[in-house]
């Protein structure tokens, strides 16, 4: 087994011991120094066009935490599956799955992680107990998921009285869509009953299992449903509202985002978000998707439609405040109390603005 895995499975061993505000030390540390890559990894990225130094002296880990790996989170699995991308940078992806946004954020404020990919709401209660962490840049737009339930259920309000599988019961991006999909449709969140059910593979197999009537699924793992008989009832593309939105955030302590470093890693994400965007680079996207989320040729093409050719991957890394205030109205019409009035006050653009303008 891999480092890399075995780092996966004690985060999601460890954080499932974290309280919903509380942070707990997983790791011992955040990055380590390893040789100098090879120079030719910058020609063979292409598509990059940011200024990357001339000679990188060292190469520092980046340790990322994430729900799942996913096409909501592209540009860390390229650059994990990729490293001579980030290496001109002095840059490498270290990442490690926490099953759910809530953990990754929590893995954060218990120093365990450099940096963290949550949804934007999963991170308000703990900011607003460790205001040094903040939002710095847009991982993923829009709210590519799809509604999938048990074949005698044909249409969302069809889930009245039935149980819901999400990857968490606050701040998970799968919950606030189902939210929005089942209000749209008719049914409050009292119609119906969540339990958490884990990531997007173990959501899958929970409803294979029958142990939960529906949920809300990513591709590859969307398709896999489908192939095996479980009917699409809706998508989240189907409304606006859900669409407009940062999906999921990048947030850091400021301790480590006023560093040189962090100046590194919004370059290396920029040029990795280029390649990814880079048509002669799309085999082996595809390639890269399924070995990391799994599922068919079919699936992996799915994934490329949602987040490339649908352009949830952000090529603008400014955070967009219309897009959180949209994410923050989408919370309150989905009946969730305690809404923050003004989400912008957790984000601090000066990394990304200071980095892509030097």
């Amino acid at each position: 087994m891999s480092r890399h895995h075995d780092r996966r499975t004690f985060i999601r061993l460890g954080v499932g011991l974290v309280g919903a505000g509380v942070g707990l030390p997983l790791l011992a540390a955040c990055s380590t120094a390893t040789p100098p890559a090879p120079t030719q990894a910058a020609a063979s990225a292409g598509a990059s066009t940011q200024t990357a130094p001339a000679q990188a002296a060292s190469t520092t880990r980046i340790t990322y935490a994430y729900a799942s790996p996913n096409g909501l989170h592209f540009v860390a699995t390229v650059g994990g599956e990729k490293p001579e991308l980030g290496h001109p940078f002095g840059i490498e992806f270290d990442l490690l799955q926490t099953t759910n946004s809530p953990n990754a954020v929590n893995a954060l404020v218990g120093g365990s992680v450099t940096v963290a990919a949550a949804t934007p709401d999963s991170s308000w209660p703990a900011l607003d107990k460790t205001p040094d962490i903040k939002q710095l840049w847009p991982v993923a737009n829009g709210t590519p998921y799809v509604m999938i339930a048990q074949q005698d259920i044909k249409k969302v309000s069809d889930l009245k009285g039935k149980t819901v599988g999400v990857s968490a019961l606050v701040g998970g991006a799968d919950t606030t869509a189902i939210k929005i999909m089942g209000t749209e449709n008719g049914l409050s969140a009292n119609d119906y009953t969540m339990v958490q059910a884990g990531a997007i593979s173990d959501r899958t197999a929970a409803m294979q299992a029958r142990s939960i009537d529906g949920c809300a699924n990513l591709e590859p793992q969307a398709s896999l449903l489908r192939d095996a008989g479980f009917p699409q009832i809706d998508a989240a593309d189907n409304y606006p509202s859900l669409k407009g939105v940062h999906s999921i955030v990048l947030m850091a302590k400021q301790s480590w985002y006023q560093t040189d470093v962090a100046a590194n890693f919004v370059r290396a994400w920029d040029s990795i978000t280029k390649w990814i965007y880079n048509p002669a680079n799309k085999d082996e996207l595809l390639a890269i998707s399924k070995k990391t989320m799994g599922g068919t040729d079919t699936g992996a093409m799915q994934v490329y439609k949602l987040h490339v050719e649908s352009t949830s991957v952000p090529q603008d890394l400014r955070m967009n405040e219309k897009m959180l205030q949209q994410f923050a109205d989408n919370l309150r019409k989905a009946g969730i109390d305690n809404v923050v009035a003004d989400p912008m006050k957790y984000v601090d653009t000066s990394l990304v603005t200071k980095t892509l303008q030097g």
